[in-house]
């Protein structure tokens, strides 16, 4: 009976099922997990989950909607001060955008993401810094 220990292990389903590439079934266990996140107002679960249903998204070349989703996931990270997500979500919608051709954008969003993960000192800053390198050959 405890909503957000149900939302959690939604979650993480959700998260076994996308390592076993069965992303349509990830999806369906992210979704349940955001009603709950939403429902007990764990913003930090919200924006998790918003996260990984953009990541899901992503695998199945729907950019579009991966985009929307890494966009709400961005505005939650912000508003409750999680930098390494924010940074996240940042290279994320770089690297969609590279996808999808949009070059500069790209660039604009994966240097947001290296200047986050360089200040918190994460050691993913790395990965930023040679996409940001492949985004900037011409």
């Amino acid at each position: 009976g405890i909503r957000e220990d149900e939302g959690n292990h939604l979650g993480s389903l959700g998260n076994a099922y996308y390592n076993l590439r069965a992303i349509p079934k990830a999806i369906v266990y992210y979704e349940q997990s955001l009603v709950i996140s939403r429902e007990v107002g764990n913003r930090r679960n919200e924006g998790t989950d918003l996260g990984n249903l953009g990541n899901a998204y992503a695998d199945l070349r729907d950019l579009p909607k991966s985009i929307a989703y890494y966009e709400q996931a961005l505005v939650i990270s912000r508003e409750i001060g999680d930098r390494k997500n924010e940074g996240k979500w940042l290279g994320n919608l770089g690297g969609t955008y590279y996808k999808l051709g949009e070059r500069e954008k790209a660039i604009t969003f994966t240097e947001e993401a290296l200047w986050i993960h360089t200040e918190i000192q994460s050691p993913t800053a790395e990965i930023w810094r040679k996409n940001l390198a492949i985004m900037q050959r011409k």
